[in-house]
């Protein structure tokens, strides 16, 4: 959810007309154009690489519209098969949302028959005229993302040509991070900030190597990953400043910026005892098993904190968090999804 509260940040800072003196030409642009979707009914069409945040715009959208106190659903389009009554899993996931949004994300996987119902859906006009027995459009906002150029897929008949034009009203394009360089620090320092006092840390903010480093790492993974990266940077963190050597796994994709991580020495030697952390230093590692009240923390708690760490700590690989978790992928996805951290993984 930290990304979108950032999407709304900067829509509300618009609204306001003072936005963010650091806020990028990228940043802003989006910012505009989800401040006028919010602001409409049309449905919106998010297209991004994976990673980029899409799912998180379409709730800032949701949440600065007028449907902002109404459900907000996500479906994937891959979750009814083909021969699957689209009819009936799309009429369920609609009662659920009445009155609010619902997300169809990687719209481009959705079988035929189920491409066909959600056009009746956005096709129907908002009433029925009367003295007909046409059924009126639910009272739904549709809004669909999608990891593909849809009009390359429409070309290739595997995609509705009809559903893409009545999805693409108010069609919004998130460029990949690493057009974005310009962005990168400040959009770092951004989450640094916050994951900071989230874990309770006085960490200024990033050494100029650090940010160097940032904006030259090319992101593959898009805003999702630069999320993972700074959780485990501010989690692992022991000064006021955050250098590269917070940031290993991505230094050593960047020239000029490996980290040498210390051997360990040749010869034998007892295995020292390992001392408890001085007082008032906290061990990075250390799953804190108390919440700020005393009490224990529940174990759904726990896993959560345990599944967020990993998934940053492997940087969204499943087969390795599965494996070091001892978990199958079936079960970490189903996991993830839970947590709302499905888009995040590799």
């Amino acid at each position: 959810m930290l990304l979108a509260k950032i999407f709304t940040d900067d829509i509300c800072a618009l609204r306001r007309g003072a936005p963010d003196p650091s806020l990028g030409s990228e940043r802003e642009r989006i910012a505009r154009l989800a401040d006028r979707a919010a602001r409409s009914a049309a449905p919106v069409l998010i297209e991004s690489e994976p990673g980029s945040g899409a799912h998180d715009l379409a709730r800032a959208i949701h949440d600065g519209g007028e449907r902002r106190q109404r459900p907000f659903i996500r479906i994937h389009g891959g979750d009814p098969h083909e021969g699957d009554d689209a009819d009936a899993f799309l009429s369920r996931h609609l009662q659920d949302a009445h009155g609010g949004t619902l997300l169809v994300q990687d719209v481009e996987r959705l079988n035929p028959s189920a491409q066909a119902r959600l056009f009746e859906i956005v096709a129907t006009p908002d009433a029925a005229p009367r003295g007909t027995r046409r059924p009126s459009r639910p009272d739904v906002r549709i809004m669909a993302t999608t990891g593909f150029a849809l009009a390359d897929e429409v070309r290739r008949a595997r995609f509705r040509e009809d559903l893409y034009y009545r999805l693409q009203v108010m069609p919004i394009s998130l460029r990949p991070l690493r057009t974005r360089r310009d962005e990168i620090a400040d959009l770092a320092g951004l989450l640094l900030h916050r994951f900071a006092a989230d874990e309770g840390k006085r960490i200024r903010g990033l050494s100029p190597d650090a940010s160097a480093l940032l904006s030259r790492y090319d992101w593959p993974g898009n805003l999702r990953q630069l999320e993972n990266a700074m959780f485990r940077a501010v989690a692992l963190a022991e000064g006021p400043v955050l250098t590269p050597a917070e940031f290993p796994q991505i230094a050593a994709h960047v020239q000029g910026f490996r980290i040498e991580i210390p051997r360990l020495p040749q010869a034998a030697a007892p295995a020292p005892v390992q001392e408890a952390p001085a007082p008032g230093r906290r061990d990075p590692h250390a799953l804190p098993l108390m919440n700020d009240s005393g009490e224990m923390r529940t174990l759904a708690e726990l896993e959560a904190q345990a599944i967020r760490f990993a998934l940053a700590h492997y940087q969204g690989h499943l087969s390795a968090i599965s494996r070091r978790l001892g978990i199958g992928r079936s079960t970490l996805y189903r996991k993830l999804k839970e947590l709302g951290l499905d888009d995040a993984a590799a």
